[in-house]
């Protein structure tokens, strides 16, 4: 028969019992032994303690450091979260009818004067017209156009038509790439524009040149009164074009606005031909000299060009003819050019 563990337990308890009993009472310590023996015990016990103390410690210091991570991930995963600054890429300064323009940032409603971040397109309506400006750059956007602007100095025409006025020629000038499906456009000091359509690619040059790359590889450098149709496959069309008339007229329907109050005369004139493109006649040494000394006054905000020269013209003693084309002629009021 197999003992069960009760009867195991009490076996040996009675063996244990019966080896004490053999062994005898044992003698008391004295005091001195008692003393030593009491103090390793105290050391073992403190420094088991400590031990513990230490590891406790340690758990906590490592808890704390874990939040303590966790909290900077957080704040470096909160400042990675925040976007950087927008890069602004220009400013607008009008619109009129159907105009759309979606920002990457919230910087709420885009009025004039608003900051354009890099990343907004622009996408206008069949009677819709922008005017922006990027550094010293004048930038004209036409109906029916869509256009990204990528970043400083670099735009994508997709469909439709832009103008660039980088500056009179000889100015120094901020870099501008026009890139569109059928190539890229740089100019180069100048007045342009671009006409993007599903089937080819126009530019033709107002003033000073632009370079025309188009995606076969082709380059073109064009100057004053010449234009280029880009076609699908790479071909090349080159022609001449006159910097006025109707294929320019849109250009006019939004401008810079200009100043001409305490003003000269002189530089009025200046800005009309370059904003249309024609050339000044004078009749005669006398129309100069009237120039010269005609101030003007008050404000032509909001009119175009050719609306500005009728008001500005109306308060001087001289008369204008654009009955030539290409031209806008001056003289005295009632004196022949034969008289001048």
């Amino acid at each position: 028969m197999t003992p069960s563990n009760g009867d195991r337990d009490r076996v040996e308890s009675d063996d244990i019992a019966r080896l004490i009993a053999a062994a005898g009472r044992r003698p008391t310590p004295d005091a001195a032994v008692r003393e030593s023996v009491r103090a390793a015990v105290e050391r073992a016990w403190l420094e088991e303690t400590a031990r513990r103390r230490g590891r406790r410690a340690y758990r906590w210091a490592a808890a704390a450091a874990v939040v303590a991570s966790a909290v900077g991930l957080a704040w470096f995963g909160l400042r990675g979260g925040v976007s950087e600054a927008p890069t602004t890429v220009g400013t607008l300064v009008a619109a009129r009818g159907t105009v759309h323009l979606t920002s990457p940032s919230d910087r709420g409603p885009i009025v004039a004067g608003s900051r354009l971040d890099a990343g907004t397109v622009v996408r206008t309506g069949a009677n819709g017209y922008l005017l922006l400006t990027s550094a010293a750059i004048d930038l004209r956007v036409g109906p029916g156009t869509v256009l990204d602007l990528d970043h400083p100095g670099h735009v994508q025409l997709t469909h439709g038509r832009i103008y660039v006025d980088s500056g009179p020629e000889g100015v120094a000038h901020e870099p501008l790439v026009v890139d569109t499906p059928f190539g890229r456009v740089n100019h180069l000091g100048t007045q342009f524009q671009v006409v993007v359509h599903s089937s080819s690619m126009w530019v033709g040059v107002r003033s000073g040149r632009v370079s025309v790359n188009g995606r076969s590889g082709r380059r073109e450098t064009l100057a004053r009164g010449q234009g280029v149709a880009v076609y699908p496959g790479g071909a090349v069309q080159r022609m001449a074009i006159t910097p006025y008339g109707r294929e320019w007229a849109w250009v006019n329907t939004l401008t810079p606005d200009f100043p001409i109050d305490g003003r000269p005369l002189s530089e009025f004139l200046a800005w009309y031909t370059r904003e249309t493109g024609r050339r000044l006649e004078l009749q005669g040494p006398a129309t100069q000299a009237a120039i010269d000394q005609t101030r003007l006054s008050g404000s032509i905000a909001g009119l175009t060009p050719t609306e500005a020269l009728a008001a500005v013209m109306a308060t001087t003693r001289l008369q204008y003819d654009m009955n030539s084309p290409g031209e806008l002629r001056i003289g005295i009021r009632g004196a022949s050019a034969k008289g001048n």
